[in-house]
């Protein structure tokens, strides 16, 4: 199997996430939000053992797995915040 730089993966999914999330409900898009949060502060968590352990994620092949995911998961909160809370309103009462 072949891991991706964690830019090229995040790039490559970017697009399709932010399309499907314009399409959900305000609603969907904000449990999305508090999903990936959560998926984002497990992963969080995992980065900063391995550097509690003096360790550098970042650095080498022996974490690069962590450190595609960790940018994966940063890009994926990342997005479904900007959709939540950078999106006009879809009720018309909503936008005043």
């Amino acid at each position: 199997m072949t891991i991706h730089e964690p830019s090229d993966l995040v790039e490559a999914f970017a697009s399709l996430d932010r399309a499907r999330l314009a399409h959900m409900s305000d609603e969907a898009r904000q449990q999305q939000l508090d999903a990936r949060q959560l998926l984002w502060e497990y992963v969080e968590s995992l980065w900063q053992d391995v550097e509690r352990a003096g360790e550098r994620p970042m650095v080498g092949d022996k974490y690069h797995a962590l450190a595609v995911v960790h940018s994966l998961t940063g890009s994926l909160r990342t997005i479904a915040f900007n959709a939540v809370y950078d999106t006009e309103p879809h009720d018309p009462e909503q936008a005043g």
